[in-house]
């Protein structure tokens, strides 16, 4: 399968302040990769540079088979963490309009635009204005636009980003039905549901580069810690369970096992059914997704079963845990939005020489 995605010792500062330092990655063609990362990492910084609005200090970056980012932008659709509308516009209007810049025009722009608002739930309020939309309707507004074009590539930036637990579930459902298309994703989060829920494979970025990587059915096992949450046990029953092994720990509404095992969890699960206790839930306390990325960001170590299948790159993961004076500002963002702001100016002050030397 070919590589959509090719990037090989990408570096990209802000003036002195050192933000991707030697990025290597690949995303294969229909792979839904998530990038994870604190605040500040450099998410954002690798989403503009892949779209070209940054210019990297060093490195490669290939997209589609192609290193002219210009060349293959239109294949690509991008949904920004922060989107920016002309309210005035209603929601049919503005995508239109959008359209025209795909090359659609006609027939062809009005049955794709009604197809992109029924796709994403917007249909009944196509026409009213979108300043009297939601939050969570902008941001499925902003999953339209970016399917305008029918691209072969989506970059996602924070997708669910300041909304309430209701919009992140319909914005992460959204996204679901989005990759069933077969689109190749690249979703920069720091949320682990929706690298749980969306992705195939997972990248930690820690110091500017990929502290590790796993395919998310590798890490699909048996939670380290979880609690069996039953209607009640009484103290004879709680004693038993506490004697089938160290790690189980109970109280009156439940069990806990930790650290679990398959063996482990099996026995206390037919000791609870054989006492004809009613089993309300089964909850991970900690998943291995979530250790992977504590072992990437703070050294903590996985067990044996959550290294299975884990790419660690060959540099100390340690090293990289530890603050240092180079480390990026804690707003990213406001970095990125500073340092694309320069870039186009100077660019445009570039062509402005250029154009008074013919």
């Amino acid at each position: 399968m070919a590589d959509v995605i090719e990037i090989e010792e990408l570096h990209k500062a802000y003036g002195s302040l050192p933000v991707l330092q030697g990025l290597s990655l690949r995303v294969a063609a229909g792979e839904v990769y998530g990038l994870l990362g604190p605040n500040g990492a450099g998410k954002t910084t690798l989403i503009h540079l892949m779209m070209g609005f940054l210019q990297p200090n060093q490195g490669r970056l290939r997209l589609l088979g192609n290193a002219n980012l210009e060349q293959v932008r239109p294949r690509i659709g991008y949904i920004p963490e922060r989107q920016r509308y002309h309210t005035r516009y209603t929601a049919r209007e503005y995508l239109r309009f959008l359209g025209q810049f795909s090359g659609l025009t006609g027939v062809a722009l009005r049955e794709r635009v009604e197809r992109e608002l029924a796709a994403v739930g917007l249909l009944s309020a196509a026409d009213r204005s979108l300043g009297a939309y939601s939050k969570g309707m902008l941001q499925r507004l902003g999953v339209a636009q970016a399917l305008l074009s029918d691209p072969d590539l989506l970059l996602i930036d924070e997708p669910t980003s300041g909304l309430d637990l209701a919009g992140q579930r319909e914005v992460i459902d959204l996204l679901a039905s989005v990759r069933d298309l077969g689109h190749t994703i690249f979703l920069c989060t720091h949320y682990l549901q929706e690298v749980e829920l969306l992705c195939d494979r997972v990248g930690v970025l820690v110091g500017g580069r990929i502290a590790a990587e796993a395919r998310l059915r590798d890490l699909r096992d048996v939670a380290t810690s979880v609690r069996i949450r039953v209607g009640s046990l009484d103290a004879e029953l709680r004693a038993r369970l506490e004697n089938l092994g160290a790690g189980v720990r109970c109280d009156a509404q439940g069990v806990r096992l930790s650290p679990n095992t398959p063996a482990l969890q099996a026995t206390v699960l037919r000791a609870l059914l054989d006492a004809d206790v009613a089993i309300m839930a089964l909850e991970p306390l900690e998943s291995p997704l979530e250790r992977l990325y504590l072992w990437a960001l703070h050294s903590v170590p996985p067990t044996s079963a959550e290294a299975r299948g884990v790419h660690v790159p060959s540099w100390d993961l340690e090293a990289l845990a530890e603050p240092t004076a180079a480390s990026p500002p804690a707003d990213e963002s406001a970095s990125a939005s500073d340092a694309l702001l320069s870039e186009l100016l100077g660019r445009n002050e570039g062509d402005r020489e250029t154009e008074g030397r013919r």
